[in-house]
């Protein structure tokens, strides 16, 4: 029996870990840019230009005025508007614009990597949902598969909640331990000149198996994933087997479990699975799918159900199970 485990930045967050995109560009490590930027006007592109100079904006001015804009600020996604956008209304890029750029975006991987070694170690919340979903995973001794779409050291954080476990685990997008960390956006078509900002053209990119673990797996937990355009492209193909495919007994059936933050973000998961042209109801009828919401009281039972089941159903269990059975002979 292989289980999967999939943590994502909203683990991080449960634990009241400052890991947000929007808490890096708030601090002090986040690169300055290097020339004051005093106006700016809207175009019909996505980019924003400076006043009514026909030059195009560099990246760093461009981050620099989208970080104040709102609380939310998803350094990823502004990555990919920048790298997509029609610059015709900008100006040309010379190879000097766009070098520029590319060392800013690499000084911005070298700045967040600096930063997330900062905090990674600053669990405050010890009786929080994910540190009693973490403990339950490794307790069952049956979860195999752990993938981290996080920077952070699992094994850290585990020790810092009072779970002294070697825990392996395969980092996707990269780790700070050996400052490997991976920023940037899917394949989509990009620019000429922005390859680079491509998760994938990064040395530190490596092959995975998360479909076939996803696949082959009877559990699998999900923890603090908003399944946005970055990331939703590692699992679409899986959701979409299971809900267009041949009814399956209720024996084979998958115990699927979501964990969010709240009803909102319960709500948006949903709807980016409808955006992969996944049916809900079948995906509900094909597995026994639930979305635990970690700050809704009445989502409790729920996540004691779920730990007694991974408890119910750990190596230790069944151990005990066959000794009891030999005692008997």
């Amino acid at each position: 029996m292989e289980n999967v485990f999939i943590i994502g930045n909203g683990f991080d967050l449960d634990l009241e870990l400052p890991t947000k995109y929007s808490d890096f560009a708030k601090s002090t490590f986040w690169p300055q840019a290097s020339h004051v930027v005093t106006s700016y006007v809207r175009t019909n592109s996505s980019v924003i230009r400076l006043g009514t100079s026909t030059s195009p904006i560099l990246l760093e001015h461009y981050l620099d005025r989208k970080k104040n804009l709102n609380t939310w600020f998803d350094l990823e996604n502004e990555l990919l508007l920048y790298s997509q956008a029609d610059n015709k209304n900008n100006g040309k890029e010379s190879d000097s614009f766009i070098a520029k750029n590319i060392e800013y975006f690499t000084q911005l991987q070298n700045s967040l990597c600096d930063y997330i070694i900062s905090v990674e170690d600053k669990v405050t919340r010890k009786d929080s949902v994910a540190g009693r979903v973490l403990k339950s995973v490794i307790d069952n001794d049956y979860f195999e598969q752990i993938y981290s779409f996080n920077y952070t050291s699992l094994n850290k954080i585990a020790r810092s909640l009072g779970i002294y476990h070697d825990i392996k685990y395969t980092h996707m997008h990269g780790k700070v331990d050996d400052r490997s960390i991976i920023l940037g956006v899917d394949d989509s078509k990009l620019r000429p000149g922005y390859e680079l900002f491509h998760k994938s053209s990064s040395h530190y990119y490596r092959s995975h198996d998360i479909y076939n673990a996803l696949t082959n797996a009877r559990e699998i937990v999900i923890f603090g994933l908003s399944f946005g355009n970055i990331d939703y492209s590692y699992f679409d193909r899986f959701f979409k087997s299971l809900s267009d495919g041949d009814s399956i007994h209720e024996e084979n059936k998958k115990n699927i479990t979501i964990f969010t933050k709240d009803d909102k973000s319960r709500l948006s998961i949903i709807g980016k699975l409808r955006e992969m042209n996944i049916s809900i109801q079948r995906l509900y009828a094909q597995s026994h799918f639930q979305i635990i919401c970690t700050e809704d009281e009445k989502d409790k039972s729920l996540l004691d159900v779920f730990v007694k089941r991974l408890n119910d159903n750990s190596r230790a269990a069944y151990e005990r199970n066959l000794d009891t059975i030999s005692n008997l002979f």
